[in-house]
Parts: C-alpha cells; sequence; structure tokens
C-alpha cells in the first residue's frame, strides 16, 4: 500500500493534533500540490509514437504481476517489448502514467480516487487485487491488546492517505470506537518495521512482508478480508490514461486479457503451487524473500475473475468510489466530491475479454 511520502517531521503526532486546522492545511495543500501536477501534466504529454515499448508501473508487493514480469506474459500477449518501472508511490506512478512514461499501473484506491476527483483522466480497466488475509492490524503481544476495545490509548502506526489507513479507520468506526481515542502515527512503510523492533509503537496496519515477520512476536486483530466481509473492501486497480484507450485498444485489450486469463489460471492451480514451483521461486528471487513467504503472499490476496470484476464494475464500483471520496472529505482532505465517478470505470475490455 503506497504512502503519500509524507515528511518524517510528522511522524509522531498524535492524530487529534494532525487533524487539527493547522496539520489538515499543511497535508491538504500538499495533496492539491500533488494532484494539480498531475492535471497539468496532461497539457504536457510528449509524443511517444515511435518508442515501440510499453511500460509498466510495479511495487515490490507480492501479487500475480509479479508473474507476469517474470515469466513474460504481457510480453507474448503485447508482441512488444516490456519495460517495468518500480515505484513505491501511487501518486508519482499516476503522474509518470498522465506525461505517458508508463502505460499501465496498479494503483490502490486512495490515490485514484483522490487523481480522478482533481480531474485527471485515468481510467480503470481492471481489477489487480483485493487485499485479503496478507494485509491487517497486527499487535505487538507485549501490549496485551486482545479486543477492539483495548486499542484505547495505545500507539498504532500506519501510513496516512494509504489503503491502509483507510482500513484501519474503518475498522476503528466498526469497533465504534472514535480514532481521537487511539494514538494513531502517522508512519512511512519503511520505518514502521523499525518502531516495532523498537517497542515505539504498539501495533501496526501493515501488508505483505512486513506482516508476516510481525506475526513472529505478534497476533492480528482484523484482516482487510475481514474488512471486506464487514462491506469495506479494498482494492488494487489496473489504470490507464482515456486517451491511450481512445488511440491504442490494441494493447489495452490484450493487456486486460492476459490479466483476466492469469487470474483465471492461478484460481484454479493455487491449491497445487508450492514452494519450488517455478513462478514462485522466480518471484521469490526478484523480490529477493524467501519462496515460503512468496507463496504465502500470493495466497494473501484476492484474485477476482472475470464475471465478478464485470459485476463489480456495473454494480458497486461507481458508488464504492463515491463513498471514499466522502470518507476523504469527512476528514478535510478533499474539498470536493464529484456527484458520478462512472466516467473513470472503462468496463468494456473486461466484459469482452476472450481469455483461455
Amino acid at each position: 500500500m503506497a504512502s503519500l511520502g509524507i515528511s518524517n517531521e510528522s511522524l509522531h503526532i498524535r492524530i487529534p493534533q494532525l487533524f487539527l486546522k493547522s496539520s489538515l492545511t499543511h497535508i491538504k495543500s500538499y495533496i492539491l500540490c500533488v494532484l494539480a501536477l498531475l492535471v497539468v501534466s496532461i497539457c504536457c504529454i510528449f509524443d511517444q509514437t515511435a518508442h515501440a515499448a510499453i511500460s509498466i508501473g510495479w511495487t515490490n508487493q507480492v501479487d500475480l504481476a509479479k508473474i507476469a514480469q517474470v515469466n513474460g506474459a504481457y510480453r507474448k500477449a503485447l508482441g512488444e517489448r516490456i519495460y517495468w518501472k518500480q515505484y513505491d508511490d501511487d501518486f508519482q506512478m499516476l503522474h509518470d502514467l498522465a506525461i505517458e512514461k508508463i502505460d499501465f499501473a496498479p494503483v490502490g484506491l486512495i490515490a485514484l480516487t483522490s487523481a480522478v476527483t482533481a480531474g485527471l483522466q485515468v481510467r480503470i480497466i481492471a481489477i489487480s487485487s483485493q487485499y485479503g488475509t496478507g494485509s491487517g492490524l497486527v499487535l505487538r503481544n507485549q501490549s496485551h491488546i486482545d479486543k477492539p476495545e483495548f486499542l484505547v490509548g495505545k500507539k498504532i502506526a500506519v501510513p496516512f492517505l494509504t489503503s491502509a489507513h483507510y482500513s484501519l479507520l474503518k475498522a476503528l468506526e466498526h469497533w465504534k470506537i472514535d480514532f481521537h481515542q487511539v494514538q494513531l502515527i502517522n508512519m512511512p512503510a519503511d520505518k514502521i518495521e523499525d518502531a516495532w523492533k523498537k517497542g515505539d509503537i504498539d501495533g501496526a496496519y501493515v501488508d505483505g512482508i512486513t506482516l508476516l515477520h510481525f506475526q513472529k512476536d505478534g497476533h492480528v486483530l482484523v484482516t482487510s478480508q475481514q474488512l471486506a466481509d464487514w462491506g469495506n473492501p479494498t482494492y488494487v486497480f489496473w489504470v490507464t490514461m482515456d486517451n491511450k484507450i481512445a488511440e491504442k485498444p490494441y494493447i489495452v485489450e490484450p493487456f486486460v486479457n492476459t490479466t483476466l486469463s492469469m487470474i483465471k489460471g492461478f484460481n484454479q492451480r493455487k491449491d497445487q503451487l508450492t514452494p519450488q514451483s517455478k513462478d514462485v521461486v522466480d518471484v521469490s528471487k526478484l523480490l529477493k524473500i524467501s519462496p515460503e513467504e512468496t507463496l504465502t503472499l500470493l495466497k494473501g490476496n484476492l484474485y477476482i475473475g472475470q464475471r465478478e470484476q464485470s459485476l463489480i464494475f456495473e454494480r458497486r464500483l461507481p458508488v464504492y468510489l463515491g463513498n471514499v471520496a466522502l470518507f476523504l472529505r469527512s476528514l478535510n482532505v478533499m474539498n470536493n466530491v464529484l456527484s458520478d465517478y462512472l466516467i473513470y470505470i472503462y468496463p468494456s475490455f473486461v466484459d469482452d475479454a476472450k481469455i483461455k
């Protein structure tokens, strides 16, 4: 879950202080600057028609896209050279998408909702994954937080303005705990592990390899899968620019077809995968983690098939994005909420996909 990258100065600010007007103004100004840059960038798009390769953004999360990265699935389907560009920040990925440094990007809901609300003409073309058991609120055993009500007064770290932050606040809402009663600490993902080791925090909402490491001396109170069951799913979307769909549907169509074919194949054979499976071993080498950890994290996400993706696009996604925008506005992080998010969803490639 990529972070917006708020400066280290705010790492140990308690949430009541963070949401004071002065702090809100600082955060809001930062977001508006980033999003304004995204929108302005559309006007600065340069011509890359002579560039034969297709560029895809990626993060260090373990997911099916990593299998495509190591086995060349997109290259085989598109018949083009594929360049993979790594990111730590969804907002930077969206910026590069806007200026055509990359063609496709996997983006979380907070960054996406913020960007489209600000006017970025990006389109959702498929769902990459849904956070599941590989993401959750993990607590130190020494802190003795065995029930949600024991969170009151405790120090919980999370990168603000990310899917993890959204999920944590939704969990507190479900438990009827006012977030002001918990010391939520805004901390970049790469700093959370150090704080955990030093005992500076009681818990954190994290995912991936960090969650696996923390469970060695901690326990998970709630996962993103449970939050989805409560009506608050968090997705990672495959997105591209509107002009890319208009000008180059011949690359978008096989990209989505391949994505859905990989999802179908993985869901059919995931129980047969082992740490010795070639794809698992290759992804583990790419991310420099063990094959056992790789397999656990691959299975920790949910990969949604074609039919269900079509239903989500048609019936749930516009309302879902609107609710996320309302949530951000309730925190005074965004001033505006669009009346309809339907235009930012492009379901045709999923609906019409011919998958193997």
